[in-house]
């Protein structure tokens, strides 16, 4: 009996751009992308300048470009809500992560939104770095708080306090 033909899977690519705030990876499955990864390279691979001027052109509130769509996932619906409220957050504007449970209909949820964020799989496509304390304390970022602090204030943000007290000031 003749061998069916297997069905062609989605080919994963990774590349990396050099960014005016580091090193970022980008993964795809298929045509949209699957992850992104702050303060990342891929070895023995040039970084990818296309990419580079995609990725500043969305951190600067430009429209996602084709070939970085985000692939769909099978998240909880509070998560997904969140994510798509958080990606529409532009820059120089920030929000509270109570706001963000308001937002989706969950007030009082603002620890559970920051552990969404926590492990959004989009920094940069999704900019959870826009997302802060109550009183404008800079906590949790995938890509650390001095990356966060550098993404603000490329957007124009000014800070003051130090260490866990460090918060956002216009």
């Amino acid at each position: 009996m003749p061998s069916m033909p297997k069905a062609e899977q989605p080919r994963i690519t990774v590349k990396w751009a050099q960014t005016r705030v580091g090193p970022v990876r980008v993964t795809w499955l298929g045509e949209r992308v699957m992850r992104v990864d702050l303060n990342r390279r891929v070895r023995g691979v040039r970084p990818d300048q296309r990419l580079a001027g995609e990725l500043e052109a969305v951190r600067k509130g430009g429209a996602v470009p084709k070939g970085l769509e985000i692939i769909e996932r099978r998240v909880p619906e509070f998560s997904r809500r969140v994510l798509e409220v958080c990606a529409e957050i532009g820059p120089g504007m920030v929000k509270t992560y109570g706001e963000l449970a308001k937002a989706v209909g969950r007030p009082g949820a603002a620890r559970a939104v920051g552990q969404v964020l926590r492990h959004n799989p989009f920094p940069m496509l999704v900019p959870c770095h826009r997302v802060v304390g109550t009183d404008g304390r800079l906590s949790g970022f995938s890509g650390g708080l001095r990356l966060k602090e550098r993404l603000l204030a490329l957007e124009g943000w000014r800070f003051e306090g130090r260490g866990r007290a460090r918060r956002i000031i216009r």
